[in-house]
């Protein structure tokens, strides 16, 4: 198990004030969600880092392999984390419950 992996950068936009969006796509088989049907397994996701609201704040949303978001329920991240410490601290939580992150 490891640190799941950047597919490619889905979207940056840096503005004026020094804020900016990062987003990127993420293959990650160890967050595995099922959809209502529970049978379509989602195991791509958008991480969404930001600091446009005045403030750092990184979410993980479900999505296909093109980086199209499948639902706008969060399902990771929160303020003051950047995508990097998302995608770490998700492989520390699986190395706590057993899993090998190497």
């Amino acid at each position: 198990m490891m640190i799941p992996k950047i597919i490619n950068e889905a979207e940056r936009q840096e503005f004026s004030d020094g804020s900016y969006i990062k987003q990127y796509v993420v293959h990650a088989p160890e967050w595995a969600l099922y959809q209502h049907n529970a049978i379509d397994k989602i195991d791509y996701f958008i991480i969404s880092e930001t600091t446009k609201l005045g403030y750092l704040e990184t979410l993980v949303f479900p999505a296909d392999k093109d980086g199209k978001v499948i639902e706008m329920i969060e399902v990771a991240g929160g303020r003051d984390y950047t995508a990097d410490q998302v995608l770490t601290s998700f492989a520390l939580v699986m190395m706590e419950a057993g899993y090998d992150t190497v």
